[in-house]
């Protein structure tokens, strides 16, 4: 039985088969155990980091293993000692009471043998508890006018240094000195014993005499005296309404803007709101820019239908005024520039 050509051709290309699948199965062991290696040494940290926090933990401070029913009886000390404060605290205020003193006693047994948080935080709270009630009482002893008896205190002093029927202050020095190294001062309890009483200034006031023909008289105004002013404020709108109405509809910011004079653009903006209040002008912002343009005033019939207005505040200042002029690039002013108005003022008449 004989082989063809293309028999060995097959038969070599098993073979590279075996052989690729070995190969594949040789890298895939090498990766399980370096894999293997990895998680073992991911162990060894983990319990050589356990077992150094075990040597460091101070299992008589702190014990997550302390039995359960030792902690439970820890907490129903602790809420038994806090329920008998809050029902005697009344009692535990007087100030011959000494409870508070007691209650922090057996605080402290029970706070040895608390190990966990907890319990701790429980512990906390009636310290609080505690603290609060101290700090009451000792404002009541502040208030507390019995006891401090002045009478019975002078008593004693006297009984002390009695000698003879008279005071030993240096008995009742030594005794007191026990008690303050501060050296006390004397004073007069009634203040100093030389007062000089002042004496009471009185001061004469002396009338003066005004001389009548030293005395100006107010001046007599008559009706012609007072200078009528002429109101320009009407002339002005009424020329504006009609520079609006020749030049048609305009950017409301080109048309009040005057480039040579900044208050003379406030002053347009000032006359133009009297057209807009009026409804007689109108702005257009539908095109993403202030349109002003005239308008017929409104009909019966629209005011009738409730015709709403509505009003904006508009600021101006000498920065906005220069960014409006180089915008638009305005170089001259739609609303002519008013002249300056010099009026001579007279002292005899009223303005």
């Amino acid at each position: 039985m004989g082989y063809s050509v293309d028999d060995e051709q097959n038969m070599n290309d098993k073979n590279m088969q075996v052989d690729e699948v070995e190969a594949d199965e040789v890298e895939t062991g090498d990766e399980d155990e370096e894999e293997d290696d990895e998680h073992e040494e991911e162990q060894n940290d983990y319990e050589t980091l356990k077992s150094q926090i075990e040597e460091k933990t101070d299992r008589s401070k702190y014990d997550p293993s302390q039995n359960k029913d030792e902690r439970r009886a820890i907490r129903g000390e602790l809420r038994r000692l806090g329920k008998k404060m809050e029902e005697n605290k009344r009692t535990l205020l007087q100030a011959d009471n000494d409870g508070l003193n007691e209650g922090i006693l057996m605080q402290n047994e029970v706070y040895a043998r608390i190990k966990n948080v907890s319990e701790a935080t429980i512990d906390s709270k009636l310290l609080v508890m505690t603290a609060d009630l101290g700090a009451q009482k000792a404002r009541n002893l502040k208030l507390d006018n019995n006891l401090f008896n002045a009478d019975e205190f002078v008593s004693k002093i006297r009984t002390l240094g009695s000698s003879r029927g008279m005071l030993n202050w240096k008995r009742i020095g030594k005794r007191a000195f026990k008690f303050s190294q501060r050296a006390y001062t004397m004073d007069f309890m009634l203040g100093p014993l030389s007062v000089e009483k002042k004496q009471r200034k009185t001061a004469r006031h002396v009338r003066i005499i005004k001389n009548k023909e030293d005395l100006v008289q107010p001046t007599q105004l008559q009706e012609g005296d007072i200078a009528q002013q002429e109101n320009e404020t009407s002339a002005n709108v009424n020329q504006i309404y009609k520079i609006l109405d020749e030049s048609g509809p305009t950017n409301y910011l080109e048309f009040i803007t005057n480039p040579e004079s900044f208050s003379q653009t406030v002053e347009n903006m000032f006359y133009v709101s009297f057209l807009i209040r009026n409804a007689v002008a109108e702005i257009d912002d539908s095109s993403g820019q202030p349109i002003l343009a005239t308008r017929a005033p409104p009909a019966p019939e629209e005011l009738a239908q409730d015709l709403t207005k509505k009003q904006i505040i508009m600021s101006l200042d000498i920065h906005s005024w220069k960014d409006i002029i180089q915008t638009y690039g305005i170089r001259t002013s739609i609303i002519p520039t008013r002249p300056k108005r010099l009026q001579n003022m007279s002292s005899s008449k009223w303005y």
